[in-house]
Parts: structure tokens; C-alpha cells; sequence
């Protein structure tokens, strides 16, 4: 009877420190998690508001080129009439957005990744990644002139061609998801599937971190 009595005074403290330890090390996780979508997130925009030119080095301070124009000047002439034409072309072709529907192979991109979740073999958005999406969204509406590749990417698990046209779809979704949550030009943002073509470095194709969405930020 004595030992029943005991037994019954040490298990709510039991309960107690088990479930401490299990928020500990479920919260560390969260922690964890949320930090590293906070450092994505805060490169996408150091991409998003980088200069147009020079704007690779998004880690660094980054400093806007100016534009050099050249007058010719004749004898006893101080200007060139055609001087001031030049920077203002320049500024208008950085004030207009380009068209994004049609860049250059090898275009010249800022990159960033994040593990958007998707329901099952299906391209519809897991609510998991939502507020991921939502901060996404925000930071792409900063830059009205810029340009946007979003890749879809998935692990070499499964049929090749049926993985390809599932990366295309959920490229797609994610599109439209941004777009409509921040009021984005939709030709600003271009959907782009690469089905298992292009695994991380040094992993294994099949690993499923090579599930991933890809935000190109187009740099000139």
C-alpha cells in the first residue's frame, strides 16, 4: 500500500520532466528551423534590393555602379549636346523592368533555395510552408523592375519524365502563390521545371533534400 502511495507521488513528476524534455527538444528544432528560413529569407532580399550591376557579391555592401558616359568635346566646346542622352537611357532601362519572359541563356541570377513542402506526389502547397511564402511574397514586391526564375527541383527517385513535368507544376503553384498574395506582375516571375537534372553539390541525386524551390533574382 505504502509503495502504491509512492508510486503515485513520483509520477506526476515523471510526467512532468518528460514532457519538459520533449518541449526542449522539440522547440530547439523549431528554433532551428526558423533560424535557417530567416537567413534564406534575409539573402533573398539582400538579392532583391542589390544593384542592378555588380550585385552578385549579395553578402558584401555592394555599392551601385555608376554609369560613365563619355562626351566628346571639340575645340573651344565645354559639352557635347549628346552627353546628357546617354544616362538617361541607362536610367530608363533600370526604372523599366526587362522582358522576363525572354532572357538570355546563362543570365546572370542570384540564387537562393528553400524546402517549400508539397502534398504527396501532388504540386499543391503543404500550409507547412505558407508563412514561408507569405515572407517570400513581401520580399519579391521590393523590386518591382526585377526579374525572377523560380526553379522547381526534385530527387532522382521515381520516373524521370514524370518528375520533371511534377517540378514544372509546383514551380507553377508557387507562382501564382507569391503573385497573388503581394500583387506581383505574374510576367515578372518565370516558372522554370528541372525534374532531377540538377541535384546539390556533393549528394546523392536521390536524397530528398534535392526537393527544392529556387529563386533566381536576376542581377542586370
Amino acid at each position: 500500500m505504502q509503495a502504491r502511495k509512492l508510486s503515485s507521488c513520483f509520477r506526476p513528476g515523471f510526467s512532468t520532466l518528460l514532457l519538459g524534455l520533449l518541449i526542449a527538444v522539440f522547440g530547439a528544432t523549431t528554433s532551428f528551423a526558423d533560424d535557417d528560413s530567416k537567413a534564406k529569407l534575409d539573402e533573398l532580399k539582400r538579392a532583391m534590393t542589390a544593384p542592378h550591376e555588380g550585385g552578385a557579391d549579395i553578402g558584401g555592401t555592394g555599392t551601385k555602379k555608376k554609369v560613365r558616359t563619355r562626351a566628346i568635346v571639340f575645340d573651344n566646346e565645354s559639352t557635347s549636346a549628346a552627353a546628357p542622352e546617354a544616362p538617361a537611357a541607362d536610367l530608363a532601362k533600370v526604372a523599366k523592368p526587362a522582358d522576363c519572359g525572354s532572357l538570355p541563356a546563362g543570365v546572370k541570377t542570384n540564387a537562393v533555395d528553400f524546402a517549400i513542402q508539397f502534398k504527396l506526389g501532388s504540386a499543391e502547397i503543404n500550409s507547412a510552408s505558407e508563412l514561408t511564402l507569405n515572407e517570400i511574397a513581401k520580399i519579391l514586391a521590393l523590386s518591382p523592375d526585377r526579374c525572377i526564375l523560380v526553379e522547381g527541383h526534385t530527387d532522382a527517385i521515381g520516373n524521370v519524365d514524370k518528375n520533371h513535368k511534377l517540378s514544372i507544376e509546383r514551380a507553377n503553384s508557387v507562382v501564382k502563390y507569391v503573385t497573388g498574395k503581394a500583387g506581383i506582375d505574374r510576367n515578372r516571375i518565370i516558372p522554370i521545371g528541372k525534374g532531377s537534372s540538377d541535384p546539390l553539390p556533393n549528394l546523392d541525386p536521390r536524397d530528398p533534400k534535392n526537393r527544392r524551390v529556387v529563386f533566381k533574382v536576376v542581377v542586370g
